[in-house]
């Protein structure tokens, strides 16, 4: 069994059986697979939403931009837009959602079922100076995704877009006061998903959320949202035998059999509480996330030469993840003087459970990149399903003070309980168990109004999970491992509103990878040290700039003795990146704006022993919006050149192993969005 392990994180991270929730399977087959007739009534029903909003309903999406939302470079992502150095897959060359740093509404969540924008509006990255403030940070930033809560009045927006590579989008949010203590909002949406590595797929989309104030001081908000993923089609990876990159470039069409398609569907519930009492704040956030996959089929092409070799198709059997997870969070501020203190008690835990097999590899035949190939649909016999099981809870306390916005000091210590049982069929169970206790601090101090100093020291303590079906020892548990960051630097105000940050980084972590002997493993230690710039704000009240980089040197130290072919650079982490996104809106006109975004992208090894690179690669985007009113209702229309000058790249899934950039090629694409209420 052979294929790239970030492809394999997929199928795990992203699985689900319907047996789990057979009624909204057939819920989500009976609206989303007769998708044509979906699609048909919303576009008729889209007129009709004029009729029935509220007249004194707020605009909610036409004015989305996410340059002009950000606060720094670090990583904004606004309904269907995102600027930044990082992203929730990458932050100083790390995963946050695999080291399970993700929040919602500042409440911890162990995510597994598939990010669903009709419930969420947006997203941010905290990371340095911007987790400063942040209840316990943690190594490799963290993730804090923001739900749309209905508001005090009515409203509904409608939002469609396309691409030329044949990408489509129609998406309906809303929300409604059904009474002066309880709103509701929700939405549904139907999208065409193509991408130029060949991956495509069809999706829907639905969520409701409530906001319920049954006391003056008590919020509860539950929510529900769903996503089904139908004729999933992947892009090709594409493994050399030796260290050499695939050539020529593979075109954005899927190659594989007609058969090798993947279906999954995604849940996403909960609730968040949030009771007021005096100095005393208690929150509580509640939640489920699962994802399953009745059908996995990723295909990879085995290159004996540049261009040339044999194709296969990992079929996995039907999978299903699910986790309950959740925190409850108590805050005790108090003000004398000039000081102002807060008190932080953390209650975190999640239970998860997996349950997916190995997958068997089918050979299709003899390929050559670009050249189309197909084969009979085998009839395959899955061995038994692996169970796996986690249980982990944190218990948290952190001091905060601060002395008259010139001082802020934070201090927390928690203590970890960690838990692991992984059952493969025909192998006695293995567990992991550890209890480790953890610390972090972070201090800011204003030396004038305009200009402050950080620094924070923070450790964590991260799941590996198993190893990739790709390694000689496929599916066997990993043990959990620390981590730790020390960053420091200087933000300068240089007027309201524009704040320019420079942060040095040191962060260390174990070092995962295949080694000679094809085993999955620890291989030591990386260590990734750097400086991040972030440049963010209105220059003018015409001009906004999201402009940064990060400029690091990933190492791996301490590697286990013996292996001899171990480069001293991890694959797979970029030492330079570079974003330059621009808003400007031309004088002497009103509701026109052009968005100038640029992004670099350093080499990157893609080899454990260095001996090969994907090249950098630079692309530009550029687009014109327009806000206007249409039938006295706020809309906004956006046209965008993608990928300007047409740049084509690899990317690094795993040692050499690579995938297509999905934003390779120029495309062009058209937006419009009505706040209908």
């Amino acid at each position: 069994m052979s294929r790239a392990r970030a492809v394999r994180d997929t199928r795990l991270a992203r699985a689900t059986t319907t047996p789990e929730f057979p009624a909204l399977g057939r819920l989500a087959h009976t609206v989303f697979v007769r998708r044509k007739r979906l699609a048909a009534m919303m576009i008729v029903a889209s007129p009709l939403t004029f009729i029935v909003a509220a007249r004194d309903a707020h605009a909610q999406r036409a004015g989305e931009n996410a340059v002009t939302a950000a606060a720094d470079v670090f990583g904004t992502a606004v309904g269907n837009e995102s600027t930044g150095i990082y992203d929730p897959g990458d932050v100083r060359g790390f995963s946050p959602l695999r080291a399970g740093n993700v929040r919602i509404e500042g409440l911890y969540f162990d995510k597994v079922g598939d990010e669903n924008d009709r419930l969420q509006a947006s997203s941010r990255i905290h990371v340095g100076i911007a987790a400063q403030s942040y209840a316990f940070a943690a190594p490799t930033g963290i993730v804090d995704y923001a739900l749309r809560m209905p508001g005090a009045a009515a409203n509904l927006s409608i939002f469609t877009e396309g691409s030329s590579l044949g990408y489509g989008t129609l998406q309906l949010d809303g929300a409604a006061p059904l009474n002066d203590r309880l709103g509701m909002g929700g939405g549904i949406g139907y999208v065409h998903n193509v991408s130029a590595d060949g991956t495509s797929n069809r999706e829907g989309t639905i969520a409701v959320i409530f906001k319920w104030h049954p006391l003056p001081n008590l919020e509860i908000s539950p929510f529900w949202s769903r996503k089904d993923t139908f004729e999933q089609k992947n892009g090709e990876a594409y493994q050399p035998v030796t260290n050499f990159l695939p050539d020529p470039m593979p075109q954005r069409h899927f190659f594989g059999p007609r058969w090798a398609t993947s279906t999954d569907f995604s849940i996403n519930y909960g609730s968040l509480l949030r009771y007021a009492l005096a100095s005393w704040v208690m929150r509580l956030g509640v939640f489920r996330s699962e994802l399953a996959q009745p059908t996995s089929n990723l295909p990879y092409l085995n290159l004996a030469t540049r261009d040339h070799g044999e194709l296969a198709v990992d079929s996995s059997p039907p999978s299903h993840l699910g986790s309950t997870s959740g925190e409850l969070r108590l805050e005790k501020n108090l003000t004398r003087g000039p000081w102002a203190n807060r008190l932080v008690l953390s209650l975190r835990e999640r239970n998860w459970t997996g349950r997916y097999g190995n997958a068997i590899t089918v050979d299709v035949g003899p390929q050559t990149i670009n050249q189309w190939i197909n084969s009979p649909r085998p009839s395959l016999e899955f061995p038994a399903l692996i169970h796996d099981h986690v249980d982990e809870r944190w218990a948290g306390l952190e001091y905060q003070v601060a002395r008259s916005n010139r001082l802020q000091v934070s201090l927390a210590a928690q203590k970890v309980h960690y838990y692991k049982r992984t059952a493969i069929p025909a192998q006695s169970p293995v567990s992991f168990a550890t209890s480790p206790g953890l610390v972090a601090g972070a201090v800011t101090g204003n030396v004038t109004d305009q200009l402050a100093i950080f620094a924070s020291y923070t450790e964590g303590l991260e799941d590996n999970g198993n190893a990739p079906s790709n390694a000689a020892n496929s599916n066997e548990a990993l043990p959990a491992t620390s981590s730790r960051q020390t960053d420091g630097g200087v933000r300068w105000s240089i007027r309201p509103g524009v704040n320019l940050v420079a942060t040095v980084f040191d962060l260390r972590k174990a070092y995962f990878n295949l080694d000679p002997a094809n085993a999955y493993r620890e291989l030591g230690a990386v260590e990734n040290k750097g400086l991040e710039l972030s440049l963010s704000g209105s220059l003018t009240d015409r001009l906004a700039v999201v402009a940064g980089g990060v400029f690091s040197k990933p190492a791996v130290r301490a590697a286990a003795p013996g292996l001899g072919v171990s480069g001293d650079r991890p694959v797979g982490i970029y030492s330079r990146k570079l974003v330059l996104d621009i808003n400007w809106k031309p004088p002497g006109t009103s509701g026109l704006a052009f968005d100038l975004d640029t992004n670099y992208y350093g080499s990157v090894p893609g080899s454990l022993d260095n001996a090969v690179s994907v090249p950098a690669y630079t692309t530009v985007d550029w687009d014109t919006r327009y806000e206007f009113r249409m039938a006295e209702r706020a809309a906004s229309l956006k046209f965008a050149v993608m990928n300007l000058f047409n740049v084509r790249a690899l990317r690094v899934l795993d040692s050499n192993t690579y995938g297509f950039y999905s934003g390779s090629g120029r495309r062009i694409e058209l937006r419009l969005i009505v706040d209908v209420g």
